[in-house]
């Protein structure tokens, strides 16, 4: 029997040879996965059940009391419903905005391609530059939209869009939505080129109307789609950050304009808690996780039925 030569590997049997040499390939992706996911989350489970020590980077077990500090943080609380304040606005206008926009864009008319081009523009700019843009916009003395508002009689006196709750919140739900819902509508128009045009042409033989093509064929093929476009609104709203940094700091007012994703920032790296805004941070997970799965048992009962 003829005896193969060369390396250990080339002795061993042909399947633990392919299993060595996946080891072999796969050993650095996993220590860099290790490095840059698995550690990072395991330390942070740590800082949840930590608190800091006597001296710089001590730290003493503390248990399940950040935890508990949950229940009796009023500032956990305002930024909870404020959280909410600006998630279910946001899904909802960023999406039903994104659906309007893509049946209309599904349609054919000149300059179509353009059109569907420049709508990547709100999505594309930096959120500081949409910050700056619309602080000036919105601006009650230097603004443009105030002056306009009062010339055309709408109101007497320029409004203040940044003065507190409610009003700054819904003011950045707009902000947001309107830099958002270019990606919504991206995500449904793709998913209305695959909707079958025979079914199409036989409601409008069959005499629906506009309306009821819409409510009775687009829509049911849309609801899966509708759903993904909610869950990804959902993420980018809850963490919500930048906007409210360049534009209010979580101001005007006593945190008037804080989210839980800005106020475990704020806890983490300015009042230097990272026990508290791990904590904070896991929340936030939590919610993702909540949402993500209703809303996907959601869209797939209503496929069901």
């Amino acid at each position: 029997m003829a005896v193969r030569r060369g390396s250990w590997l080339s002795r061993l049997p042909i399947r633990r040879e392919n299993y060595a040499y996946a080891g072999i390939f796969l050993g650095p992706i996993f220590l860099l996965m290790a490095a840059l996911i698995i550690y990072p989350l395991v330390f942070s489970v740590y800082l949840t059940v930590t608190r800091s020590g006597a001296t710089v980077g001590e730290r003493e077990w503390a248990g399940l009391d950040n935890w508990a500090r949950l229940a009796n943080d009023p500032l956990f609380a305002q930024s909870l419903g404020q959280t909410v304040m600006y998630v279910v606005p946001s899904c909802v206008l960023a999406v039903a905005l994104g659906l309007a926009v893509a049946l209309v864009l599904n349609q054919e008319f000149p300059g179509r391609t353009l059109v569907r081009a420049s709508l990547l523009i709100p999505w594309a700019l930096p959120p500081v530059v949409v910050a700056a843009m619309f602080q000036w916009f919105l601006d009650g003395r230097r603004g443009l939209l105030g002056p306009w508002l009062t010339q055309l009689g709408v109101v007497d006196t320029a409004p203040a869009f940044f003065s507190g709750v409610p009003g700054t919140l819904f003011t950045l739900v707009g902000i947001h939505a309107w830099k958002t819902f270019p990606l919504m509508a991206l995500i449904i128009l793709v998913s209305l080129q695959y909707l079958p045009r025979d079914t199409i042409h036989a409601a409008q033989i069959d005499g629906a109307n506009a309306w009821r093509r819409f409510r009775f064929v687009t829509l049911p093929y849309l609801l899966p789609t509708i759903g993904v476009a909610l869950i990804i609104q959902l993420l980018v709203t809850i963490q919500l950050f930048d906007l409210i940094f360049a534009l209010t700091g979580g101001g005007p007012g006593a945190y008037s304009t804080y989210n839980l994703y800005f106020y475990a920032f704020k806890t983490s790296f300015e009042h230097t808690n990272l026990s508290y805004g791990a904590v904070l941070a896991y929340v936030v997970t939590a919610i993702v996780v909540v949402f993500g799965l209703l809303l996907t048992r959601g869209g797939r009962s209503l496929r069901l039925s």
